[in-house]
C-alpha cells in the first residue's frame, strides 16, 4: 500500500487518487485528499492536510471530509473542501462556506516570542517561522503564524484610545472588548477595547557569533558535551532561538535560583515557574513536577511561615550549560560575578530578556508613592565585603545595559552593611527613574518576566501614566490657548467661557501664576484608585476610545494564528459566495483577431472591478431586499435576464430558503453600490476560445465547438456575503461557546442543527447566493450590451445564452446516500463546485441526459475547462469536484517573484492575451505561476470520475478587479 508523509501524518493511498488520513482520537470520520502525488506534494506545502482533517470533528459529519484536487489553505476549511453533516443531528459551518479577511495598516506592530516587534507588512517572511503573542483570559502564550495576507486600497480608520495609542483598521477588523470581539464599525467613542500595554523592542536581527562550543566543556566528561550536541545546543549560536530561551533562565536564576550538586533549582509562583518549565522542556531537558513547602523564617525576632514553590532539572549538562552562560555557583553573596560579557554583542530584545527576567525575580512592582506618582521600581543587592566591588559592578552593568535601551536610573546607591553566618555584607540598590516617559519606557518594552503579578501591574501602571500623561498634555494646551487668548485681548470672563475647566486654573493660566506643567486635575483619579476600578484580562487592560477617525484607502494586512483564540496584538491592541457562469457566443476567434484589445477596454469600462463600491444599477434598499428574497426572478423582472438564463442556472438561479431578515442591515448596506461588480483578488470577467473538446456529444449538448468564442465570470456576492459569514461567525461564537469547545480550530464555528442561529444562517446564506447569482446576471448583461456595441449586432443574435450558472462556495441541504439509507445533510463546498451526474433530477432538463456541466478557471495563462457530473461523484464527495486551479504561493510572495508589467507584456506578447486589471498589484497577484496546473487538477477529477472532461478553453482578453 502507498503510503505519504505530509509531516506528523501520513496518508494512505486508499484507491488510485484517494488518500486518506486514518480517523483518530476525536475526529468523526476518516478525512480524505484526492490527487496525484504532484499535487499532493503540493497540497501538503501548508495546512491544508491539518484543516480537512479538522474538519472531520464537526458534529455529525458523514462518511468523510473531503479535499479536493486543487485544494489549498483557508480559514477553517481548506479552500476545495467538501463536508456534508446531517440536518438532524450535525450543525451548519459558515466557516465551510467563506470568511472575511479583516486588515490593519501596514506599518502596525505585530509583538511576537521573546518580547519582540515587527511591522505587518513584513510578517509575510514569519509565516511557519516565527510566533506572534496571543492574548488569553489568563496571560498570554505565542502562537505560530500560518497565514499572512495583504490587500490594496481599503478604507481605513484610525482609532486613538484615551491613553494616547492609535492603531489604523479597516472597518471589518475585529477588537478585543469586554463584550468579546467587536468589529470596529460597531464600536463607538467611549467603548472600551483591550490593549497590551507591553509593546516589546524592533525585532533587530543578531549579529551572529558561537556563544559556546564544545571547547567551552573540555573539562567535563564527553557525555555531557555529547547530550548538548544532541540537543542541538552546541555549538550555541547567539542567533539561535534555544539561547533567547537561555536568556531568560540566566537572568532569572541569577536572581531566584540555586544549585544543589547536579541539581538546578528555580523559585517562584506556581503559574510562573509553569512557564520556567516549558521553557526548559523546550530546551531538550525533562523539568520536575512543582514542588512546594512550608518555610519558616525568623527576621529580626519576627517569626512567620511561608510557602515556597519551586521546580528543579535534575541534567547536570543543564546546569553546566548555565554555569557557562554566567549563573553564579555557590552562594551568590559570596561570588564574584558580574553581568554577562556576551549581553554587549547582542540585539536589544535579547538583552531585555536577560534584564527583564533578573527583574522577575529581583526588581520591586509597581506601587503608589503618593497619589498619582508611582515609586522607582528599584533592585537590591547583597554581597559580602570581600565581593563588594563586584557586586559594584552587576548593577552598574544593569543600569547600563538598562540606558543602552533607553530608560533611565537613578544613582547607585550604598544602602547598608550587616552580618550574617557568612560575615560582614554590603547591600546596593538603584531604581528606574520614576518620571512618566521613562517608567513607561522601562513598563512596555523590557518589563518582568517569569512573574506574571508583576506583569500585571505593570500592564496597569503603564494604562494609567499614559492616561495621566494625556490627560496632563490636554490641560497644557488649554492653558497655553487661554494665555495667548489673553495676551490678544479677550477678556477673562471671555477666556473662561472658552473652556470646560474651573476658573482658577484659566486665572493661573493667565496671570503666571504657575512653574512648569499643569498637574493633574484633583478629579483625576490616584494610582490605586484606577487600578481597584480598571478592568483587566490577563495582561490587558480595558482602555476607552477617545476617537475613531476615517483616513482613506491604505494597502492593508493581516495574519492568521494556529491557536484557538485566534487574537494577535498589533500596536498594544488585541485584534478575525462565490461562483462562476459561462456565456455561449456564435462567434469565433477570427471574429475577433486584430480587435482584442479594443474589446477588452470596452469590458473594462462596462463591468465595474476592483475593492470599492460601484456597481451595474444603483440599487436602493427596496430592491436589495427583493434581490436577497428573489434572486433571479428580480432581474428577469427588471429586464437584465431572460426565461433560458434561469433555465440554466443552479436551482433557477432562486434559493427559496433565503430569508432577507436574517441578513444584517451592515451586510445590506455593504451591498447596495456593489452589485453588478467583479470584486477583485481572483475574480474575473475573461473572453475566452475553445481550444479542445473530449466529448463531442456532452459538448453538442451544451452548445460548444472547437475555436469558438465564449465568455466565463468568475465573482461572487462581494462584501454583502462576507459580511453574512463574519456576522455568524461572531454570533455563534458567543451563542455557543460549548459546541465550539469541542472544535479543533474556532474558524469552524458551527450552529447546532435546528438551533435558531443554524436556521437563520441558512437563511442569510441562502439570500447571499441569491444576491451572487443577480450580481453575475448584471455583469452578463453588461457583457452581452457591450458584445453589441462591439461587434454592432444584438446579442441575441450573437447567440449569447447562458451555458450554466454554478456556486463555488455553498451549503446547501441535500439528500444523499449514507451507510445505505437516504438522509438529508448540509452539504458543505467552500471553493468546490456541485457535479451531479447524468440523471440526477436537479441537473436542467437540457443537460439531464448527459449530465450537469461544471466550469474550472484556470489561471489567466493556462485556460479553463468544461466539464460534466460524472457517474462516481455521487458516491465518492457528495457530488462534487474541484473549482480551478488552486493557489501554490501567497499574494504577496507572487507580487515579490512577478513583475506586472512582464507578466501582462509577456501574455500579450507570447500568448496573444490582452489583461486589463485595476492595479498592476493584482496582476502579479495573479500571475500563472501561482496556480496549480489546471491540467492536472482535471486529469485527476475525470480519472476519478467525479468530473469528467469535456472541453478546454483559452483566454482571448482578461478583466481583473
Amino acid at each position: 500500500m502507498t503510503t505519504f508523509d505530509a509531516g506528523d501524518v501520513t496518508l494512505r493511498e486508499i484507491a488510485d487518487y484517494v488518500w486518506e488520513v486514518e480517523q483518530t482520537g476525536e475526529m468523526g470520520t476518516p478525512a480524505r485528499v484526492l490527487a496525484s502525488e504532484p499535487l499532493l506534494e503540493q497540497i501538503s506545502g501548508d495546512d491544508t492536510i491539518e484543516q480537512i482533517s479538522n474538519v472531520t470533528h464537526l458534529p455529525g459529519v458523514a462518511e468523510h471530509a473531503l479535499c479536493m484536487p486543487d485544494g489549498h489553505q483557508g480559514y477553517g476549511f481548506p479552500v476545495g473542501g467538501v463536508a456534508a453533516t446531517s440536518v438532524e443531528d450535525g450543525c451548519i459551518s459558515p466557516g465551510g462556506v467563506g470568511f472575511d479577511i479583516s486588515c490593519l495598516s501596514g506599518d502596525s506592530e505585530v509583538l511576537l516570542e521573546f518580547g519582540r516587534s515587527r511591522q505587518i507588512r513584513a510578517m509575510d517572511s514569519a509565516l511557519e517561522t516565527d510566533r506572534a503573542v496571543v492574548q488569553t483570559d489568563d496571560a498570554e502564550t505565542p502562537s505560530d503564524v500560518r497565514l499572512f495576507t495583504e490587500t490594496s486600497n481599503r478604507t481605513v480608520h484610525e482609532v486613538t484610545t484615551e491613553s494616547g495609542d492609535t492603531v489604523e483598521a479597516t472597518l471589518d477588523h475585529p477588537f478585543a472588548t469586554p463584550e468579546g470581539m467587536v468589529e470596529l464599525g460597531d464600536l463607538d467613542v467611549g467603548d472600551d477595547v483591550f490593549q497590551r500595554q507591553f509593546v516589546g523592542l524592533p525585532d533587530e536581527e543578531p549579529a551572529e557569533f558561537t556563544v559556546l562550543d564544545a571547547s567551552d566543556f573540555s573539562d567535563e566528561d564527553p557525555q555531557l558535551a555529547r547530550a548538548l550536541e544532541e540537543r542541538d545546543l552546541l555549538p550555541l549560536k547567539s542567533t539561535d532561538e534555544a539561547f533567547a530561551r537561555l536568556l531568560k533562565l540566566v537572568g532569572f536564576h541569577t536572581g531566584d535560583g540555586s544549585f544543589g550538586g547536579d541539581q538546578t533549582w528555580f523559585y517562584a509562583n506556581p503559574a510562573d515557574l509553569e512557564s520556567i518549565r516549558d521553557d526548559i522542556e523546550a530546551l531538550g531537558f525533562t523539568p520536575s513536577r512543582i514542588y512546594e513547602r512550608e518555610r519558616d523564617h525568623d527576621v529580626g525576632g519576627n517569626e512567620f511561615t511561608t510557602t515556597e514553590y519551586s521546580v528543579r532539572s535534575t541534567s547536570n549538562a543543564f546546569k553546566q550549560l548555565l554555569v557557562r552562560l554566567g549563573v553564579p555557583t555557590g552562594k551568590k553573596v559570596q561570588s564574584g560575578f558580574t553581568t554577562p560579557d556576551y549581553l554587549d554583542r547582542l540585539a536589544d530584545w535579547q538583552v531585555a530578556l536577560y534584564l527583564s527576567a533578573f527583574f522577575g525575580a529581583e526588581m520591586s512592582a509597581p506601587a503608589q508613592m503618593r497619589g498619582k506618582t508611582l515609586y522607582a521600581p528599584s533592585v537590591s543587592h547583597n554581597r559580602s565585603v570581600e565581593r563588594a566591588e563586584a557586586g559594584e559592578a552587576f548593577l552598574r552593568g544593569l543600569m547600563r545595559h538598562l540606558n543602552r535601551l533607553g530608560v533611565k536610573t537613578n544613582v547607585l546607591e550604598e544602602v547598608e552593611r550587616g552580618e550574617n553566618a557568612d560575615g560582614e555584607t554590603v547591600r546596593f540598590r538603584f531604581g528606574v527613574s520614576n518620571g512618566n516617559e521613562n517608567l513607561v519606557r522601562f513598563f512596555s518594552t523590557i518589563g518582568y518576566r517569569y512573574n506574571r503579578e508583576k506583569q500585571r501591574k505593570a500592564a496597569v501602571a503603564t494604562a494609567y501614566l499614559k492616561r495621566k500623561e494625556r490627560h496632563v498634555a490636554e490641560r497644557a494646551r488649554i492653558a497655553e490657548e487661554a494665555k495667548a487668548m489673553a495676551d490678544g485681548g479677550a477678556t477673562l470672563s471671555d477666556v473662561k467661557g472658552a473652556f470646560e475647566i474651573n476658573d482658577r486654573f484659566i486665572e493661573r493660566s493667565v496671570y503666571g501664576g504657575r512653574s512648569g506643567r499643569p498637574r493633574p486635575a484633583t478629579s483625576f483619579p490616584d494610582y490605586e484608585e484606577f487600578a481597584e476600578t480598571v478592568e483587566t484580562r490577563g495582561l490587558a487592560v480595558a482602555t476607552p476610545i477617545a476617537s475613531i477617525t476615517e483616513l482613506g484607502e491604505k494597502s492593508v494586512y493581516d495574519i492568521g494564528v494556529r491557536h484557538d483564540e485566534h487574537n494577535f496584538v498589533a500596536n498594544g491592541f488585541v485584534v478575525s459566495n462565490c461562483g462562476v457562469r459561462m456565456v455561449r457566443t456564435n462567434l469565433t476567434y477570427s471574429d475577433l483577431e486584430g480587435r482584442e484589445e479594443e474589446l477588452v477596454n470596452a469590458l473594462f469600462d462596462a463591468v465595474p472591478s476592483g475593492l470599492g463600491g460601484g456597481g451595474v444599477v444603483e440599487a436602493g434598499e427596496a430592491d436589495i431586499e427583493d434581490v436577497l428574497s428573489r434572486g433571479m426572478d428580480w432581474a428577469l423582472d427588471e429586464g437584465y435576464a431572460v426565461s433560458d438564463d434561469l433555465e440554466h442556472c443552479e436551482d433557477n438561479g432562486v434559493r427559496p430558503d433565503a430569508n432577507p431578515g436574517f441578513v444584517s442591515q451592515k451586510a445590506k448596506d455593504r451591498g447596495v453600490n456593489q452589485l453588478g461588480s467583479l470584486g477583485s483578488g481572483n475574480h474575473f470577467l475573461e473572453v475566452q476560445r475553445v481550444t479542445d473538446v473530449y466529448r463531442d456529444d456532452v459538448a453538442a449538448a451544451y452548445g460548444l465547438e472547437r475555436d469558438q468564442l465564449v465568455v466565463l465570470i468568475h465573482c461572487g456576492s462581494r462584501g454583502l456575503g462576507h459580511q453574512v459569514c463574519s456576522d455568524y461567525l461572531r454570533r455563534i461564537e458567543d451563542a455557543h461557546p460549548d459546541f465550539l469547545a469541542q472544535l479543533p480550530d474556532k474558524n469552524l464555528a458551527a450552529a447546532p442543527s435546528g438551533s435558531v442561529l443554524a436556521e437563520e444562517y441558512y437563511g442569510a446564506m441562502c439570500a447571499a447566493v441569491n444576491f451572487a447569482w443577480v450580481n453575475r446576471q448584471l455583469i452578463t448583461h453588461q457583457v452581452r450590451e457591450t458584445f453589441a456595441d462591439v461587434f454592432e449586432t444584438p446579442w441575441e443574435d450573437l447567440g449569447m445564452d447562458l451555458l450554466y450558472d454554478v456556486s463555488h462556495n455553498i451549503a446547501k441541504k441535500e439528500t444523499h446516500d449514507v451507510d445505505g439509507e437516504e438522509e438529508e445533510l448540509y452539504v458543505h463546498r467552500k471553493g468546490a463546485t456541485r457535479a451531479f451526474p447524468a440523471g440526477h433530477p436537479e441537473v436542467p432538463e437540457a443537460y439531464r441526459d448527459v449530465g450537469q456541466p461544471v466550469i474550472i478557471p484556470g489561471s489567466m495563462g493556462a485556460g479553463s475547462y468544461v466539464l460534466r457530473g460524472g457517474e462516481h461523484s455521487m458516491d465518492l464527495t457528495f457530488g462534487s469536484t474541484a473549482h480551478g486551479a488552486g493557489r501554490t504561493m501567497s499574494r504577496t510572495q507572487a507580487k515579490r517573484e512577478f513583475d506586472p508589467d512582464d507578466v501582462q507584456g509577456g501574455l500579450k506578447d507570447q500568448e496573444h492575451i490582452y489583461v486589463k486589471a485595476q492595479s498592476g498589484e493584482t496582476i502579479a497577484e495573479e500571475a500563472p505561476g501561482v496556480y496549480k496546473d489546471v491540467d492536472e487538477v482535471v486529469r485527476v477529477s475525470d480519472e476519478l470520475g467525479i468530473g469528467d472532461r469535456v472541453a478546454r478553453t483559452f483566454p482571448v482578453c482578461n478583466i481583473k478587479g
